[in-house]
């Protein structure tokens, strides 16, 4: 019996930590506060989901003192991208993203590879999923993220993608050779 009840109180425990992930919802509207790094400096820079359908994306952007614009992802980005857009952005324009390009979302090629391999092509690197640290938990106002944490081959670049099929944002990367890294700070 004592068994019995000991299995119990770990299955409550074990079930209540699994539950205790933050999953943030995102939707058309949502705004996605980030801290980037270039070059060694650190500033604030606001992402928007100014539209979020099947085979049409608007990322707007801000970062101030600079100013705003946006991405745009078609039909063909959202299925098969497998590469970042890392270029500085043009403030007062919106920039349509090659076929081969995505800004802050992974395509769904990406996240079928994901659910199947446990690992993504992106910028020509192969990032494998990895069981992260505590320090290496993405936590957003002291919740752990509900995030998939991947590391590249050579073990130098890492990326947390939110666990959600409809909307797998970037929520960090760092050790970025190509560009920015990036840190989600909140979501609104």
């Amino acid at each position: 019996m004592k068994k019995l009840i000991l299995a119990a109180c770990l299955f409550v425990t074990v079930s209540s930590f699994a539950q205790d992930k933050y999953s943030p919802a995102i939707k058309q509207g949502t705004r996605l506060n980030f801290s980037a790094m270039v070059n060694g400096q650190t500033f604030p820079c606001v992402f928007s989901l100014d539209s979020l359908t099947a085979g049409y994306v608007k990322v707007g952007w801000t970062v101030e003192g600079f100013g705003s614009g946006g991405w745009v992802m078609k039909s063909k980005s959202l299925e098969s991208g497998n590469r970042g857009f890392w270029n500085q952005p043009n403030p007062g324009t919106v920039e349509d993203m090659a076929d081969d390009q995505v800004v802050m979302l992974f395509s769904k090629a990406q996240w079928d590879m994901l659910q199947k391999d446990n690992k993504i092509n992106f910028d020509q690197q192969t990032y494998t999923v990895k069981t992260p640290t505590e320090q290496q938990q993405l936590k957003i106002s002291g919740k752990t993220v509900d995030a998939y944490y991947l590391e590249s081959s050579n073990g130098s670049t890492h990326i947390w993608i939110l666990n959600n099929a409809t909307t797998p944002i970037l929520l960090k990367i760092e050790g970025n050779t190509l560009g920015a890294d990036l840190t989600l700070n909140s979501v609104e």
